[in-house]
Parts: structure tokens; C-alpha cells; sequence
């Protein structure tokens, strides 16, 4: 349980961010923890949803990285850094990227063609971590390697010790654990003072695509005079091309009077001349000053949206990194001048927006892209724009696209429900009756990101035969029809506004009166019989009965009808809450209430939706006061591209949208005071001089003037901007 008010130390006074926000913001937040606790956030540098994603890889002494604690390449416990790639995800479960190694190393040698020969130990403490910029002091050759970047461009610049035998080594083999490297090229060019190549990589969501081709081009402060290649651990000085899986080349580095040299590699994914075109329009110069102090700058502009006042420096720490974390991904695609690899592999053209892939909407649709919508509207018009224009391609909206593909990855429609959400919300710089068009096709036939239609229009739900993850494609049908129901309705198609709606009711198909959970079925209507509700399931996707209870955010009403009512639901919520509380944490996924995972990440807004602001407040002060913080534990698992801290956001300012919905829900927030500028320049403000004292009562809620019979507001509401203020009392 957690400590009673009486045991709580006091609470620390309320303290105003100020300029510079960017330093406020701690991007090892969330670069550890244990097992299904690991944050993977990615602490090197970028620009918002930017391509370039330069940063270490680490592994202990032995250049042992664990795949699971390694999906953004780094670690916080790890020891070593063998090298600096490329292109990086941020908080995903699944490894991918870690493309082009990039290591300045003390002497060359055919062994250091090798990762786990070329590994140099770091302390955390030589180690310099912001916004904008990486910097690391190596502790057996005392070489210096800052990292910054552009939107296509990553630059270094390295400081070898003076007269050391330094190299750079640009290794086209490396990748991160469980990603292999089937094809590549290198070639050194002194005449263009360039290095260049191209790599093609499968990862964990890759590989379902054949692979990813990218293209870059490096360019280095000082003239090429020599230079060498390697092919499958063989060096091949004064050789300048190689091609296969494992090649890479090196180019010696004159430390006699000067060790310090920059370098910037160029990236895209259409081919070698638009990574040069976009090297040149970004970091032609190679001014590593310049690129780092844009940099910050451009993170300073985005951070000062959010304004706060809130009880002590750590709490201001852990609100502006989430708010940094929730703009590292989808990631930019398009070029410097808009030309694009979409889902087919072909060029294209991106007119008037830019294009974005890497969208992992199955987590982000619920919470990172309605933050996005509400406080950074530009780029959530160009998410929306870039999957229409996959949607284009392939009939349906995608549900996992990385690079320049659509992997399928998850489950359900979730694209067009991020795309209804983002509509329903007011943000409509697009063609909403195309959006809708494709929206369509995948929900009323095929193809169709629905892999299950055909079972679930027949049956109205998905059966367990043949097929994983039934019970929760169901659900996520439902769901997604609830919100295409909503954007139907507004754009006038009543017809198929009225059979979404019908349709988004079939979770109730899957309850189960004996088990009184939401339950697997079989195609002659038997339910699933389960032996123990707290573990995993083959017809729940990454959950349990408990997790799934909740799953039909968009009708809690008709949830609550089916459960008994009201009272009986939030009786239901509370057992699941108290088991949770009263639970032991380990590196497993959580028995009862998961915080770690997306599916039941509504719950503690649930008893809002029924007038008990308390239980909310309750629910949500737990989940934000034990699974937070702002070590590199401090995401509650994978922060599933920046899923996790939007839900941390929106808790601090006590409100939450019901994703696919207009509603949004109350609880105490964390924040004394808070200024978001909004989409349109409008302004929410939040007052609640008790927040974080242990107030969780309301003795009112008030809009402006207007006192709240409820704590809900309506999406309308919100957008327009004004101050909601909570006089907070202890229950």
C-alpha cells in the first residue's frame, strides 16, 4: 500500500519553470529499469520527429546487450559504447534501426572491424545529456565525442588526445541486437570529400518488410588524404569501396597539432543524392556550434507551450521530459525537398506537408496524438496527411508502419481511430472526406487492416479458432467503430453512422455472466474457460481478464450496464485497484491494473465518468506518484513512442481525453498552476494551489466562472482555452 497521508514527508514548495525550459529536461529519464519495466528511451540527440537520430550503443565488458533492455540501443547500466548509429526508435518493445556505425577509435586494426573490439568504457559521470546534445569522455583513450543533429543530419565532433593514432570508423555492418545487416555498400571519395553508402537492415518489425534500405553521405572537417576499407573483418587500406553485409571503411585522422575534427552524415531513405541534398540544405558548413545552438533553440520554442508551477525541481524535471519525450516520434521520411519512399517503395512527392513514418498507433493513438493535436497541431496535420497517403497505397489505414513499409503490426484499426480522434478534436487542415473515404474501406470491407471483418461482421465478434488475440481484435473493432461512428455522424453519413454505432457495442458479445469478465468465444458461442484471470491468455493481446474488463472506453455506460451497473462497476474498479495496490512489483508484467501497457491506461479516469472524482484523483495521484520518477526507471515501462508520458502529462494537469471520443475527464492534478498554449494560440490554464499536498476531494471545479456539476468537460470545452481550477480538499 501506499504511505498514509501521516507517514507522506511534507510536500515541497510550489516552484515556477522559467526559461530556458531545456533545462529542465533529463533525456536518461526512462534509458533503464528491469524487465517489462524498461522505459528503451533514447538519450541522444534530435529536432522533433526528426530522422537523424544519432547516439551510443552500449553493452557491458563483453559487448553483451540484451535485446529487450536494448531496443533503443542503450542502457543505463551498461559500461561500454562500441558504437554510435544512426537511426533510433524511441520506447519501443521491439528492436529495430541502429543503423550505421559511426566510432572514433585510438588505432586501427582488423579486430576493430568487430563491435565488441573496438568497445570503450564510459561513466555516467563524463557523460553530458540534453536536449539537442550528447556528449561522452571515453575513460581508456580519453577521446571526446559530442553528438548534435538536424532534421536529416547527424554531426559529431570528435577530440582525440593530441598526437594519438586516431580513426574514424564508419561501420556499414552494425546494427543493434537481433538486427542483421543483408546488404550494404561503402565508398570513400577524396576528390568530393566524401564517404558514402548504403545500408539495408531487418529488425524485429523490418524484417516483415523485406528489409529497409538507407542511404548516407558523410562528409569530415579535414581533407580525406588516406583512407581504407574493410569486407568481413579483412582490412583493405587504400582500397576505396566495398559492398556486402559486413563492410565498413576508415579514414586516419592528423592529431599531430589539432585532435579535434567534425563530422556529418547525411540521411534519407530515397537514395544517395537526396542524403547529399540533405547534408548540403542542413550542415553544409559542418558548424557543430551552430547545428547544437539551432538545436536547443528549436527545443526551447516547443518545451515553452507548456509553462507550470509545481512542488520542487524534480517534479519539473519529470513534467518537461515527458513533454520532450512525447516529440522524438513518429519519424520525419520525407526529404529536404519533399520527396518520400512510401509503403510500396516508390518515390514520391509530399506537397504541403511533410511526411512521417514509424507510427506505432496501437499505443499512441489513446494519448500521444491527442496531446499532439492539443498543443502541437502542425505535426499532427502531417501524421494524419502521411497515413492518408499510405492509406492511398494500400487501401486502409496502416497500423504499424516503420520505414518504408507497413508492418501490421498489433492489432485492430487503430490508425483510422487516431485519424477520427484527431478529427472529432477540431484538427481538420485535410481533406476529412478522403480521411473518411479510407477510413471506410477498411471498415466495411476488404482489404482491410482488419484481418478478422469478414468473422466479426458475420458474428459480431472475432472467434478464438484460428486466429490470436481474438477477444481483443473485438474489442478494438468495437472501439475503433465507436469513434468512426462519431466522425460519420459529423460529416453527415448517418447511415453509416447509425451501423458503426450498432457495431461498436460487440464487446458485449464477449461477456462471459459466469466468469464476469470479457472473454475469449468460440465459434459456436462457447466461452473460454480460464483456470487463473491473472495470466496472460491466447485471445487477450499483451494482457489479462483484468486488463481487458475495462476495454470499451468509448461506451462506459453500456460497460457499466453490462457489469450491474454503476455502482457494481466502480466496486469491480476498486477490487482491481486495491489487488494492484497491494501487489509486489517485479520485472513481470502486473497481475491486476498495468500501467506498463496500453489497454487498461484509462482505468483510473473511469470513475470520473460517474461523478466520484475522489477514487479518480485517488487512482491516478498512485499511478503517477509510484510508477514515475525521474531515474532511468522512471517510465513505467516502454514508453511506446511517447504514449507513457502523455498519459503523465495529462494526469499532472488533471484532465484526459477518452480517445475516439469528445469527452474528457477530471482528477486532481500534480501542477499548482499551469499555461498550455493551445491549437488556434488559445490558452488552458489550470489552478490547484492543494495539488500534491494529498488533496484528493473536490469541494468544486470551476470553468472560468461556471462551477462544474461534473468532472468532465467536453472537447469544445477545452480547445476554446480558459482557467479550470480545482478547490481541492482531503476526502
Amino acid at each position: 500500500m501506499p504511505p498514509s497521508p501521516a507517514d507522506a514527508p511534507p510536500p515541497a514548495a510550489p516552484l515556477r519553470a522559467t526559461a530556458p525550459y531545456v533545462r529542465y529536461v533529463d533525456p536518461r529519464i526512462g534509458t533503464g529499469g528491469l524487465g517489462f519495466g524498461t522505459g528503451s528511451a533514447y538519450p541522444g540527440p534530435q529536432r522533433a520527429f526528426g530522422l537523424a537520430r544519432p547516439g551510443p550503443d552500449t553493452s557491458n565488458d563483453r559487448g553483451d546487450a540484451p535485446v529487450f533492455s536494448h531496443c533503443a540501443g542503450y542502457s543505463y547500466a551498461d559500461t561500454h559504447i562500441g558504437s554510435f548509429s544512426q537511426l533510433h526508435m524511441h520506447g519501443t518493445g521491439i528492436v529495430d534501426y541502429g543503423a550505421l556505425g559511426f566510432m572514433p577509435t585510438v588505432g586501427m586494426s582488423a579486430a576493430k572491424t568487430e563491435h565488441n573490439n573496438r568497445l570503450e568504457r564510459f561513466r555516467h559521470e563524463r557523460e553530458t545529456v540534453s536536449a539537442g546534445y550528447y556528449r561522452v569522455a571515453f575513460e581508456g583513450s580519453e577521446t571526446v565525442t559530442e553528438v548534435t543533429a538536424t532534421d536529416h543530419v547527424a554531426l559529431y565532433r570528435v577530440t582525440f588526445p593530441r598526437g594519438a593514432d586516431g580513426h574514424l570508423l564508419f561501420d556499414v555492418g552494425h546494427t543493434l541486437s537481433e538486427v542483421r545487416v543483408t546488404q550494404g555498400e561503402v565508398e570513400v571519395d577524396p576528390m568530393a570529400q566524401e564517404i558514402r553508402g548504403r545500408v539495408r537492415f531487418e529488425g524485429g518489425y523490418s524484417n516483415r518488410l523485406g528489409g529497409v534500405d538507407a542511404y548516407w553521405v558523410a562528409r569530415v572537417s579535414r581533407p580525406i588524404a588516406r583512407a581504407g576499407t574493410w569486407s568481413d573483418g579483412a582490412l583493405h587500406p587504400g582500397a576505396l569501396s566495398q559492398s556486402g553485409s559486413a563492410v565498413g571503411a576508415y579514414l586516419p585522422v592528423d592529431t599531430t597539432t589539432d585532435g579535434s575534427v567534425t563530422v556529418a552524415i547525411g540521411l534519407s531513405f530515397t537514395d544517395l543524392s537526396h542524403a547529399r541534398a540533405n547534408l548540403v540544405a542542413e550542415a553544409a558548413d559542418l558548424d557543430f556550434d551552430r547545428v547544437r545552438r539551432e538545436s536547443s533553440s528549436h527545443w526551447e520554442s516547443l518545451l515553452s507551450r507548456v509553462r507550470v508551477e509545481a512542488r520542487g525541481s524534480l517534479a519539473l524535471t519529470a513534467l518537461y521530459t515527458a513533454v520532450y519525450h512525447t516529440l522524438l516520434m513518429p519519424t520525419l521520411a520525407s526529404d529536404a525537398d519533399g520527396t518520400y519512399r512510401g509503403v510500396d517503395k516508390m518515390v514520391r512527392r509530399a506537397e504541403g506537408f511533410r511526411y512521417y513514418t514509424d507510427l506505432s498507433l496501437w499505443d499512441t493513438f489513446r494519448t500521444e496524438h491527442p496531446w499532439l493535436t492539443m498543443v502541437y497541431p502542425e505535426y499532427q496535420r502531417d501524421f494524419v496527411r502521411s497515413i492518408m497517403a499510405m492509406g492511398d497505397v494500400l487501401g486502409f489505414y496502416p497500423r504499424w508502419p516503420l520505414g518504408t513499409g507497413e508492418t501490421g503490426g498489433m492489432l485492430g484499426d487503430c490508425g483510422a481511430l487516431m485519424v477520427a480522434d484527431t478529427w472529432l478534436r477540431g484538427l481538420r487542415d485535410y481533406d476529412a472526406a478522403h480521411a473518411w473515404d479510407i477510413a471506410r474501406r477498411g471498415a466495411f470491407a476488404t482489404p482491410s487492416r482488419r484481418e478478422a471483418l469478414g468473422d466479426y461482421l458475420s458474428l459480431r465478434y472475432v472467434p478464438i479458432e484460428g486466429r490470436g488475440s481474438s477477444a481483443s481484435a473485438t474489442l478494438e473493432y468495437a472501439y475503433a467503430d465507436g469513434a468512426l461512428s462519431r466522425m460519420a455522424r459529423g460529416l453527415g453519413h448517418d447511415a453509416d453512422a447509425d451501423a458503426l454505432a450498432e457495431r461498436s457495442r460487440n464487446y458485449r458479445n464477449l461477456y462471459d455472466p459466469a466468469q464476469r469478465f470479457l472473454v475469449g468465444r468460440s465459434r459456436d458461442g462457447s466461452f473460454a474457460r480460464m483456470s487463473r484471470v491473472e495470466s496472460w491468455q491466447d485471445f487477450y493481446a499483451e494482457g489479462n481478464a483484468w486488463q481487458y474488463l475495462w476495454y470499451a472506453p468509448h461506451d462506459l455506460d453500456g460497460l457499466a450496464t453490462l457489469l450491474g451497473g454503476r455502482t457494481a462497476m466502480l466496486s469491480r474498479l476498486g477490487e482491481m485497484f486495491d489487488l494492484s495496490m497491494e501487489a509486489r512489483r517485479t520485472p513481470l508484467p502486473e497481475s491486476y491494473y498495468w500501467h506498463g501497457n496500453e489497454p487498461d491506461i484509462h482505468a483510473p479516469w473511469i470513475p470520473s465518468a460517474f461523478d466520484d472524482f475522489a477514487a479518480s484523483s485517488r487512482y491516478v495521484d498512485w499511478v503517477r506518484s509510484t510508477r514515475y520518477g525521474i531515474g532511468p526507471d522512471g517510465i513505467p515501462g516502454n514508453d511506446d513512442a511517447g504514449t507513457m508520458s502523455a498519459w503523465y502529462l495529462f494526469s499532472a494537469l488533471g484532465v484526459f481525453p477518452i480517445a475516439g471520443t469528445t469527452d474528457w475527464l477530471l482528477a486532481a492534478p500534480s501542477v499548482t498552476e499551469a499555461e498550455v498554449t493551445l491549437a488556434g494560440g488559445a490558452t488552458l490554464r489550470v489552478s490547484a494551489p492543494a495539488a500534491g499536498t494529498g488533496a484528493m476531494g473536490a469541494r468544486s471545479i470551476r470553468w472560468g466562472a461556471e462551477t462544474l456539476e461534473h468532472p468532465r468537460m467536453t472537447h469544445s470545452q477545452v480547445a476554446a482555452g480558459g482557467t479550470l481550477s480545482f478547490d481541492l480538499v482531503r476526502p
